[in-house]
């Protein structure tokens, strides 16, 4: 009988499998729901059916999904499909090393792209699976996600991120993986640890290293200096970033490295002489291009060092949030190129003597080059921006105290700028310009710019114009003889505030010494009523000018700006520079006014 069964059921299939497929398919609902009605079916068996339904119509929509356009691509095509479709947030270069520097805060790798697509269809799995390129990005975020990204890898070159979770394990990767790795994130978080030991691994393809750890790390360090992947030159790497330095700084030579960051220094590191580490470091360091510096306390300025570094590649050094003497310090270490530019910004000068530079800055080269200066000073605030065709020198610091007046007295002595032939300059204290003037010998277009408002009498104010105009008045000798032009800015001020008096006797003594204006030009916003009063109060002066007399309201003459020269996407191809650090497109003064900025027209 069950032979009998058994006949039945094969004479059966192999009728059906004769029937056309949709036939088959559409007798299949009607078939089924009999079944169920007719027979006593158990949970069992029941679920048996519905495995093998499900199994059926899986296949089905497998073959389905071979005949649909995209399926017909070559594996190769689809896998750079995928490679797009999950690419992480790309440099402005195109480079492949896509996963960020990171400090301690910033998300894992987004990887939920590259596993959607793994779950899309049979094929899409398996191709995935077998790129290689597709797994070379990884977060330790997730362990199990770590493993199988290491496998599916193969032997192509990674990018990868690791803490300190789990040391034994990060060990283990570093000293099994390292030779394939062509980016290393390593956050030295929650445990802390020694990292040199962590990095003693052969590493020919390493071009970017970041290390970050937390300045309260425990120093273990015996020495400062110590050497990295097991030889003393490390040819390929391109970018080093150190966050968080207490105890050590690598002694390996680095002929290739172009992009440095040393930020949050602290511990030993600085008690010892800071400037000497630095020296040693960048004597390996022959091509960096871009130097970023941050958290130099007043101790860094103590050292031993007395020669300079050549830096014959650099394009820019960036020192923040430092002491004002240190980050000069750091400065007068750098010989630079004429094209450098160099950013010291939110610097904080602790006392009078601080602010006074005991030595040289030996880029006389870059200082020459700069042709263009933007100068504000105001109480505690000092701003200062000098820029050449393709150098700049960047200078924004506050004071305990009003140092800067005595500082920029003393400017040509310790930043010489003997080229600058545009000045703009905005501050309160009446001795600053005066002596600002007496060193620019090349000075042809003067702007000065003062908000009443910043003074604390009308007096005061007024005092800064006489001043400006007494200076420029002299005839032993003449101050500024290449000057031609001359543009002042107010805001709701009278005209007798400037003291025009002052003013016309200054036009009409230069043009009596031989060094006459070309043109004045006033921007002032009093109402047409002033406007009028200011023409008939600055009007004679017209008869001392080889050109012309300009007033307007709101022609933003002296608006305080930012040029794309301190534009350079190249600085930020490794790593995303933290927001308060990096450049802006324009800069706040003490006393700026938008609507200046808004309408600004340059000439």
């Amino acid at each position: 009988m069950q032979q009998k069964h058994q006949g039945q059921d094969r004479g059966m299939a192999e009728a059906l499998e004769n029937l056309p497929l949709l036939t088959l398919v559409s007798a299949l609902p009607s078939a089924l729901r009999r079944g169920i009605q007719a027979q006593s079916l158990g949970r069992d068996e029941l679920a048996q059916a519905d495995a093998l339904v499900s199994q059926t119509l899986l296949q089905i929509r497998t073959q389905l999904n071979t005949l649909s356009p995209v399926d017909k691509l070559p594996p190769e095509i689809l896998a750079q499909c995928f490679e797009h479709a999950s690419s992480r947030r790309r440099n402005n270069r195109g480079d492949d090393l896509q996963v960020e520097y990171r400090t301690l805060r910033k998300h894992p790798l987004e990887v939920r792209p590259l596993i959607t697509i793994t779950h899309v269809c049979t094929l899409w799995r398996d191709v995935a699976l077998s790129t290689p390129t597709l797994w070379t990005n990884i977060d330790d975020d997730r362990p199990a996600q770590v493993e199988a990204s290491l496998t599916r890898s193969g032997n192509v070159p990674i990018s990868v991120h690791l803490t300190t979770k789990d040391l034994l394990r990060t060990a283990l990767v570093l000293s099994t993986h390292g030779p394939r790795m062509k980016r290393l994130d390593l956050t030295v978080y929650p445990q802390a640890c020694f990292v040199p030991p962590l990095l003693q691994f052969e590493a020919p393809l390493l071009k970017c290293l970041t290390v970050c750890s937390e300045p309260k790390s425990p120093p273990p360090a015996e020495q400062f200096t110590t050497m990295l992947f097991r030889t003393r030159v490390v040819d390929n790497l391109r970018a080093l970033a150190l966050v968080g330095i207490n105890s050590w700084l690598p002694g390996n030579h680095f002929p290739q490295l172009t992009h440095l960051y040393l930020s949050n220094i602290s511990g030993r590191i600085l008690i010892d002489d800071i400037m000497l580490h630095f020296k040693r470091l960048l004597l390996n360091t022959p091509a960096l291009q871009y130097l970023f510096v941050s958290g130099l306390s007043r101790g860094a300025a103590v050292t031993s060092v007395t020669d300079t570094v050549r830096m014959p590649a650099l394009r820019k050094l960036t020192c923040t949030q430092s002491t004002f003497l240190s980050a000069f310090r750091l400065f007068a270490l750098l010989e630079l190129p004429d094209d450098a530019m160099v950013r010291l910004d939110t610097l904080e000068c602790l006392s009078a003597t601080d602010s006074i530079l005991p030595f040289q800055i030996p880029s006389r080269g870059l200082l020459d080059s700069l042709d263009y200066l933007e100068l504000v000073s105001e109480g505690e605030d000092l701003h200062l921006i000098a820029e050449g065709l393709k150098s700049g020198l960047w200078i924004q610091a506050d004071s305990v105290e009003d140092y800067w007046g005595l500082w920029l007295a003393q400017l040509e002595t310790m930043l010489p700028m003997p080229s600058i032939e545009r000045l703009l300059v905005s501050v309160t204290d009446p001795e600053v310009i005066p002596r600002l003037l007496r060193q620019f010998p090349r000075l042809e277009r003067l702007m000065v710019y003062l908000d009443e408002e910043a003074f604390e009498t009308s007096d005061e104010f007024q005092l800064v114009w006489r001043s400006l105009y007494s200076v420029l008045e002299g005839a032993d000798p003449v101050v500024c003889p290449k000057l031609q032009e001359i543009n002042l800015q107010v805001y709701m001020v009278p005209p007798e505030r400037l003291a025009p008096t002052a003013f016309v006797e200054m036009v009409k003594a230069r043009q009596a010494h031989g060094h006459p204006l070309d043109t004045v030009r006033l921007d002032v916003d009093y109402g047409m009523e002033g406007d009028e009063a200011f023409e008939v109060a600055f009007g004679p002066a017209v008869d001392y000018l080889t050109n012309h007399l300009d007033i307007h309201s709101r022609y933003g003459l002296c608006a305080f700006h930012m040029s794309m020269v301190w534009q350079d996407s190249e600085e930020e191809r490794w790593w995303t520079v933290p927001e308060g650090e990096r450049a802006i497109d324009t800069y706040t003064v003490p006393f700026e006014d938008p609507l200046a900025i808004d309408n600004y027209e340059p000439f």
